[in-house]
This record gives structure tokens, sequence and C-alpha cells, in this order.
């Protein structure tokens, strides 16, 4: 009898379990491969932007503890890089709306080589529910690294503190990138 339970209670579960979509984030980071990130010791904010302005907080947070983790630490002005961060769960053209907002100076499309997010890309092309972190040369304004991570939406509160909080987690531990020779 407990053997029919038993094995009735693991069915109902493998049952429930198989039910629930498998969503999986997606992160890439990509960077210059002719720059030595370990030269950089600040940053400066230039801007940060979320469809919920409580996110912009706690992606500032997250991020300037993660950096001071990575032996960089903030500078109210002329740091070695200057870091954007936008996280859009509305439409796409918050994306557009941010970076235009930055001025010509900074483009989001990357310089280097090909791959994900390269400048033959749109804004259109960046998923709903991505946050992107660039880090620019505070001098040339010129995109250095970029990490972007693309998650299934948060439901609640506690959710999203959770998840913004791995994302940039996930985002800076691949900083800064090895430096080849």
């Amino acid at each position: 009898m407990k053997s029919i339970a038993k094995s009735l209670a693991i069915a109902l579960f493998g049952g429930a379990m198989a039910s629930v979509p498998v969503v999986a984030q997606t992160v890439t980071i990509d960077y210059d491969h002719s720059v030595n990130f370990l030269k950089f010791k600040t940053y400066t904010w230039e801007k940060v932007h979320a469809t919920d302005p409580s996110v912009e907080d706690r992606i500032t947070i997250a991020v300037n503890r993660d950096m001071g983790g990575r032996y960089m630490s903030e500078a109210s002005k002329n740091g070695d890089v200057t870091i954007t961060a936008v996280e859009a769960t509305q439409d796409k053209q918050e994306f557009t709306t941010f970076y235009n907002s930055l001025g010509s100076d900074y483009s989001w499309q990357r310089p280097w080589g090909s791959g994900f997010l390269d400048s033959q890309a749109s804004l259109q092309d960046v998923p709903v529910g991505t946050l992107i972190i660039d880090m620019y040369d505070t001098k040339t304004h010129k995109l250095l690294w970029r990490g972007t991570v693309t998650e299934p939406l948060a439901g609640s509160e506690d959710k999203k503190d959770n998840t913004i909080e791995k994302e940039v987690t996930m985002l800076i531990s691949k900083y800064p990138p090895k430096f080849k020779k």
C-alpha cells in the first residue's frame, strides 16, 4: 500500500514538474579584446533606466556592490569607465529612448568584431525583459564592455529584487575579462 502511494506521489510530482515551462535566462558578455581592463580602477555612472523606477535603485546598488568586489570604486565624475544600465519590461521603445537620451557621443553598437548586438543589429533586436550594462571609455565614449541578461519577467516584488540581484551578479562576475597580449 505504501509503495502504491509513494509511486502515485512521485508520478503526480513528476507530472506537475513536466507541465511547468522551462525558461532559462540568456547571459551574453562581449567586449573589446584589445583593451586591458585591469588598468581601470574607477567608474562613474552616466545613466540608469528601468521601467519601474524602484528597480533603478536596485540595479545601482547591486552594480556598486559587485564592482567593489572587482576592485573598482565609484567616482563622482571622471572615472576610468562610465557605466550605463537599462532594463525594459514594457516595450522595445524603452531601449531606443534610453540610448537616444545619452546623446550622439555614446553608441549602443559595438565597434569591434561581429556577434551579439553587433553593428548590424538594431535596438528592435533586443528582447523585452533584458538588462543591459555597458561600460564606456570615459574620455572617448567608446563602448568597451557589454553584458546582457534576458530573463523571464518576475511577478512579485520579492522575485524582482532577487532577479535584479542575480542578473547583476551574473554579469559583473564576468568582469574584468581576461586580457590576451
